[in-house]
């Protein structure tokens, strides 16, 4: 059975009627294999330099949100697994795959065959990489920390930003090493007839921020939660890390058959919100 997919705007203007009979019947399908929620979002690039792009279209393989055409390398990594009984996290082990994942995705990108001529030029123009970041929840039971105290969001968000550091720092060395993803350059033809100030000025903020990928990480918002578990609503105010993530995914291996109407809606209304508020910013915070 094909995947369908309903992209839900919380702020679109409808009746409160009409929208909770919407509500009632997307909680009754939740548990359809086929059917999955989404709602609009842009995906972000971590270079400054770069604009954000809205994500019209879902990969049905991951659930992953991307703009139409793009080619993306998807690969995944469970921050859980890197954490000892204590739970304290091998930060170098970790460093060591995160790295890996940056390498070998971007000789994937020179390697693979892609589907369409518009994802060929895709995947040279921005050699996308969608790093899906997973294992927030688990973690979290792992340390038997409460996900409701903010204490436990602002150590996961320092990790984050271990894990946002180090792929910039080797997608960064990559740039050097073999060139920043021409998106860059398509990007300074708009300021090739601004004079030769502002050329050097460009010249130097490419030089300071260049990457060799558009886009670096993906998140679940549903990865807040213990995988395989039934999701308990207290794990909602963990859902701020999905502005550790350059893209949207809403791939989810978490049990919500329990959930009444109201609480499948409050998600999907607490996520929207933390999608809106930041939207100026990105859901990555850039490193300049």
């Amino acid at each position: 059975m094909a995947a369908m997919f309903f992209v839900i705007d919380s702020n679109a203007s409808r009746s409160p009627q009409w929208q909770e009979r919407v509500w009632q019947h997307l909680w009754e399908l939740r548990d359809v294999l086929p059917v999955s929620v989404v709602l609009p979002t842009l995906v972000t690039s971590p270079c400054p330099l770069l604009a954000d792009e809205r994500a019209g279209t879902v990969l049905s393989a991951t659930l992953l949100q991307v703009p139409q055409g793009s080619a993306w390398i998807p690969m995944q990594i469970d921050v859980s697994q890197f954490a000892r009984r204590n739970g304290d996290i091998r930060l170098q082990a970790l460093e060591a795959v995160l790295q890996e994942c940056v390498d070998s995705g971007d000789k994937l990108h020179d390697s693979t065959s892609w589907f369409t001529s518009t994802m060929e030029y895709d995947s040279w123009l921005n050699r996308r990489l969608a790093i899906a970041v997973r294992g927030w929840g688990c973690l979290v039971r792992l340390r038997g920390d409460d996900p409701r105290a903010f204490r436990t969001l602002r150590d996961l968000q320092g990790l984050a930003d271990f894990v946002n550091s180090t792929l910039l720092s080797r997608s960064r060395a990559l740039a050097k090493e073999r060139g920043h993803c021409p998106a860059l350059d398509v990007a300074g033809t708009r300021i090739a007839h601004s004079g030769a100030e502002m050329k050097a000025r460009w010249q130097r903020a490419v030089d300071d921020n260049a990457l060799r990928h558009r886009n670096l990480t993906t998140m679940s918002p549903w990865d807040v939660f213990p995988a395989r578990q039934p999701a308990e609503a207290r794990y909602f105010d963990l859902l701020p890390l999905m502005r550790c993530a350059n893209s949207l995914s809403f791939q989810r291996e978490v049990d919500i058959s329990h959930w009444s109407p109201g609480e499948f809606r409050g998600f999907f209304d607490r996520v929207n919100a933390i999608l809106r508020s930041g939207n100026d910013a990105g859901l990555i915070a850039k490193q300049v």
